[in-house]
This record gives structure tokens, sequence and C-alpha cells, in this order.
């Protein structure tokens, strides 16, 4: 799945059938859009981190959709290229045929935050890839776990969070410069405002960001953030980690 500017993955689950999905199912808790009501999605697996990983030897179909705009799926190393369109789901087939970690671009202009936009492909052996796959979580298991279940402290929580909502995409935590402001130092910033007034980055501040990222832009930015519907648990676990950076 593409869209601005992460790549997210989903496979069949033990029954081998991929569960239906629809635009109007997404929301913080359902990001890929799973038809709830789908028993052939429940064990679905849902990957959001940095990599997509394949065995070897298999023939492989990518059925690729977008959530906004025109993307393009481009490895480079597989000589597969393919766009993804919104409303249509287009594939390829191809064969892994050498292990490796391999960079996922996107070869189509999709906005800002495009040069940014990749994510890797790692081809194994099979043996490793059903090690890996077994970590991953089925839809039924996001649908019941929250973040405050998740091991690990609550920053780590918060990093989990940031990192498959996609936010890492747009917000560096180094200080580089990227779409939005940078998240190193971001606690107790001053900021000014795109209306030249200014206002110091408080918890408050930063949720309201998060919920309605336009409503206090900080100048000098586009108002391209899709407001973020998180609970009480997952919000408090992301602004943890804004704090610690």
């Amino acid at each position: 799945v593409g869209q601005q500017w992460k790549w997210t993955y989903r496979y069949p689950g033990t029954d081998g059938i991929l569960g239906t999905v629809d635009i109007r199912h997404v929301d913080a808790n359902n990001p890929f859009g799973m038809n709830p009501d789908d028993p052939n999605g429940q064990d679905d697996v849902l990957v959001s981190g940095q990599e997509i990983h394949l065995p070897l030897g298999s023939p492989v179909k990518m059925l690729l959709r977008s959530k906004d705009v025109l993307h393009d799926f481009y490895v480079p190393q597989i000589r597969a290229k393919m766009d993804l369109v919104p409303g249509m789901i287009t594939y390829f087939w191809f064969t892994p045929t050498r292990a490796g970690r391999y960079d996922v671009l996107c070869a189509e202009l999709c906005g800002s935050g495009h040069y940014n936009m990749r994510s890797y492909m790692v081809l194994e052996e099979e043996s490793a890839f059903n090690a890996w796959l077994e970590t991953q979580p089925t839809f039924a298991d996001t649908q019941v776990v929250k973040v405050a279940a998740v091991g690990g402290s609550l920053v780590e929580q918060g990093q989990q969070v940031a990192e498959s909502q996609g936010c890492i995409g747009c917000h560096s935590i180094d200080g580089s410069p990227g779409v939005g402001p940078t998240w190193q130092g971001l606690a107790g910033r001053t900021e000014t405002l795109a209306d030249g007034s200014t206002v110091v980055v408080d918890d408050d501040y930063l949720i309201e960001s998060i919920a309605a990222p336009n409503a206090s832009l900080v100048a000098g930015y586009p108002p391209i953030m899709p407001p973020y519907q998180l609970d009480e648990a997952t919000m408090a676990a992301l602004i943890a980690y804004l704090n610690s950076l």
C-alpha cells in the first residue's frame, strides 16, 4: 500500500486469502482499511515497518494500491516498476533469485515528501522468511492489542507509534530539514506560526498539532499533514517520545 509518504505491506494469513478492504474503514486503528466483518481478513499479516520480506525461489504476485495520489513501486534490482493508481489495484509477478536487502523507491512524483518515500525489500531463504513472518501481527491482533500493552517504556512505545504511522517520513529526529519541523529539541521550543504569532511547544500544543495539524501551523511549512485521531494511551506514548528527543 502506498500513501504520502510511506509504504506498508500485507500478506495473506494461513488461509491463503487476502481480506477485503475499503477506504471507508481507514482510521488510526485500521490504517489498511481492513473490512472488520470479513473473516478472510482476520489472519492477514500487516507490516507497518520499513521492510518487506520475501522467500527465495517462490513466485510472488505483488498487488499494489494507493490511499491518496499516484505512486510508483520501484525496486531496480528485481527489474520491477509499477504505478499505484487511486481506486485501482495494479500488480506484477516476479520470482526472487538473489538474497539481499534492496531499496524500495517511489518513482512517481507524489508531493513534497516524495524523496523520502522508501523502504527495503529483503529476499532470503524460506526458513528465515517464515521466522520473520511469525513476528508480525495479524489484523485480529491489531484490533485487540493497544499500545499500552506493548512491551518497553512509554518512550519506546511512542517510537513504535511514530514508525508505524509514518511520522518519520516527514519529521526528522536529528535536526535535518524535512517536510515538517524536525522533532529534535521540539518540546519547549518557541515556534513562529503562519499567522505571525508565537507558541511555546508544550503537550497541549503537540496534541493539537497531531489531531488538528492546520489549526496552529508553523511558518514555512505547507498545510499537508492529515489529522490523526489516536486513543489516549497511544497519544500519551507519542507525546512521551516527542518530549524525549
